[in-house]
This record gives structure tokens, C-alpha cells and sequence, in this order.
């Protein structure tokens, strides 16, 4: 076994719903956690879903996920020969890091940032450099990240949107820091929550049939209301491209996330409908913590990273008056996702009181 496996601790999820309830004696449980929408998905999902004849079942599915690809390839006006999909973006990680690190390679990655690029540099048995975001406003330091390349350098990791900080970095500055990267290092720019982003050119997307060293990954667990479903798409030109199908297992995605996948991506308006409603509930959130005197980033997610101090002490008391947010990730910094308009407004309440005790 690899001594870098040796060491890994498995991935802590939370805790049932029903089981929360039953703990603290709760009749409702706001899940504030994961960032999953709760609109939930298209209903065109379900029914496409429901009129899957049982006779697929013994058969492996469509291997290319045609119906998917052409649908993703439409809406992102990218080649289809260009994208390669995945069990969620989590498999894209995994299959990125694996294709691309060696053992003794370097990533460079914001701080914070999404833990699962380190974890899987690590599995390869590659160093993970770490570059603080700027303090003041949680912005990447673009120029130490350039500073930090060094010879044994081959890829970085952008999540934009920021996870778990929710800031958002403009395409021209990712590009202007792209064309400064030796062409030997693939920056990876993930894109889960761009749907929430409401400044124009949000995607970088366009770019990548100028940079062959740039991919763009997306996900339909988090806007599009799929977490479940567990499906992710990249986007990248060739050698990755060949690289990448190379290495994905054949038949990843069930015929029922290939058919549920592509109903949630023609149904355009909903998705609209369903982010507004979530850019509406951030502003008047993040309205409430400016009023408050509250320190928080500026988020263009559906989520939003908050100094509480004590976040253990303050996640504990806001699960216990029925709201889980996410305090594993900083002893300080809290991150709490936005649900209905009516949780909102209760989760300012208790919010305000779990920070008095």
C-alpha cells in the first residue's frame, strides 16, 4: 500500500436528516451543508428518468453518453469531441490528477480552497503548494501563484467561484495569468458553482479551444438540483482529451444519468428561475451580515464563507436549533449554504444568537 494512502482519513459526511432530527428533538432540519439546491432538479427530470424501459437493465449503457454530449456540446457551444464525463466532477479530479501528476510533481492551489485536488495529489504522491488567498477580500494572489512554479510544476487548480469562499475571479484576469504559465502546466479551472454568477462572462469555457493546457470542469449536482445523480463534465482539448477517455472506465454514467442528465440541461428556464432565486436570497443575506458588522467574503455562489470565531461552538448551536451548515473546514471561517427564503430568515435569527453564546 502507498504510504500516502496509508495516512488519508476517510471523508466524514454528515449525518443523516432523520437522525438529526431524532438527536435534538427537531421537526424541521434545514440542510445548509453540501450546497446542494434546494429547488431540486427540473421535474422533466424525473419523468425522462421514470420512462426508462426496465429492458435497459440488462445492458451497459451508452458508452459516449450521446444524448448528454450533444446536449452539453449545444449549451456550451464547444465541440463534442472536446468534453469527457464523469460519476459528478469528483471522478474529473480524480482522473485529472491521475493522468496528469507523477510522483515528486508539484499543484499549486489557492488557500482555501476545495480539499479533494490535495487529497488526490496525494494519492499520486505529488506536493501540493499552498498560496494564501488575499486576506482582505479572499481574491486569488495571482502573482505568488506564478512565483510558486517551479520546474517539477505540471497543473493548478482554480475553482471559480471559490469553494468555500464563494469569490468569484474575472475571466480577464485568468486569462492574463493563463498566457503567463508555461505551456507544461494545465491549469484547471472548476467551474461547479459558475451558474450562480451574476457579472457577465462568467466562463472561461471559450477559452479552452485557444489553451491547450487549459480544462474547465462543471458539474449538475449544485444549480442544476442533480446531486444524486452524480454527474460531471470537462472540457479540453486533445492530447489531454484522448488522454482522459483513455483512462475514464468505460460505461461511467448509467443510462438513467445520461437520461436525466440531458432533460435537466434542455430545460433552460428552470434553471434561471431557480438562480435567481438563489442570487436574490444571497443578496439579502449578505445584505443582513453587512448590517450586522459581520466579516464575510463577497460570494457569487449559493453559498457563503462567514468568521464566527469559534465555528465548532457556533455550528454546534445552529444544529441544534435545526440549521446544518459546515463547520469542518476552519477554525474561524464558517460556511453556510442558502436554502428557501423561509430558512433564510430563521437562520438569521439563530445565527445571531448562536454568536452571543
Amino acid at each position: 500500500m502507498k504510504e500516502t494512502v496509508k495516512k488519508l482519513a476517510a471523508y466524514q459526511a454528515e449525518l443523516p436528516e432523520e437522525v438529526v432530527k431524532a438527536k435534538y428533538g427537531l421537526q424541521h432540519l434545514a440542510r445548509l451543508s453540501a450546497n446542494e439546491s434546494v429547488y431540486g432538479p427540473s421535474p422533466k427530470v424525473g419523468e425522462a428518468v421514470r420512462a426508462v424501459s426496465d429492458d435497459v437493465l440488462g445492458y451497459y449503457p451508452d458508452g459516449q453518453a450521446t444524448p448528454l454530449r450533444e446536449a452539453v456540446a449545444d449549451l456550451t457551444q464547444v465541440n463534442p469531441e472536446n468534453l469527457v464525463f464523469g460519476v459528478g466532477a469528483d471522478e474529473l479530479i480524480q482522473l485529472l490528477t491521475r493522468t496528469i501528476l507523477t510522483p515528486e510533481s508539484e499543484m499549486i492551489v489557492p488557500d482555501p480552497t476545495f480539499g479533494e485536488y490535495a487529497l488526490h495529489a496525494e494519492i499520486e504522491q505529488a506536493k501540493t503548494v499552498k498560496v494564501p488567498v488575499n486576506p482582505a477580500d479572499g481574491h486569488v494572489d495571482f502573482e505568488a501563484m506564478l512565483a510558486a512554479i517551479t520546474d517539477q510544476t505540471t497543473m493548478i487548480w482554480l475553482a471559480n467561484p471559490n469553494n468555500p469562499t464563494g469569490v468569484f475571479e474575472k475571466t480577464a484576469d485568468i486569462e492574463a495569468f493563463l498566457t503567463k504559465l508555461p505551456s507544461t502546466v494545465t491549469l484547471v479551472v472548476d467551474e461547479a458553482y459558475y451558474d450562480f454568477v451574476d457579472e457577465p462572462d462568467a466562463t472561461v469555457a471559450p477559452l479552452v479551444s485557444q489553451y491547450k493546457n487549459l480544462v474547465v470542469l462543471r458539474t449538475l449536482s449544485k444549480a442544476y438540483g442533480l446531486a444524486n445523480l452524480r454527474i460531471g463534465y470537462g472540457i479540453m482539448q486533445d492530447p489531454l482529451y484522448t488522454a482522459m477517455q483513455a483512462v475514464r472506465l468505460p460505461y461511467n454514467l448509467s443510462t438513467y444519468q445520461i437520461v436525466g442528465g440531458t432533460a435537466a440541461i434542455l430545460d433552460q428556464d428552470y434553471l434561471a428561475k431557480n438562480v435567481a432565486a438563489f442570487q436574490s436570497e444571497r443578496t439579502k443575506f449578505q445584505n443582513f451580515l453587512r448590517d450586522e458588522g459581520l466579516t464575510f467574503y463577497e460570494s457569487q455562489a449559493n453559498f457563503i464563507w462567514i468568521k464566527v470565531g469559534e465555528t465548532k461552538k457556533v455550528g454546534q448551536a445552529l444544529l441544534q436549533s435545526g440549521y446544518q451548515v459546515n463547520d469542518r473546514l476552519n477554525s474561524e471561517w464558517i460556511r453556510i449554504a442558502l436554502g428557501t427564503p423561509d430558512d433564510n430568515e430563521g437562520l438569521k435569527e439563530a445565527f445571531l444568537a448562536a454568536l452571543k453564546n
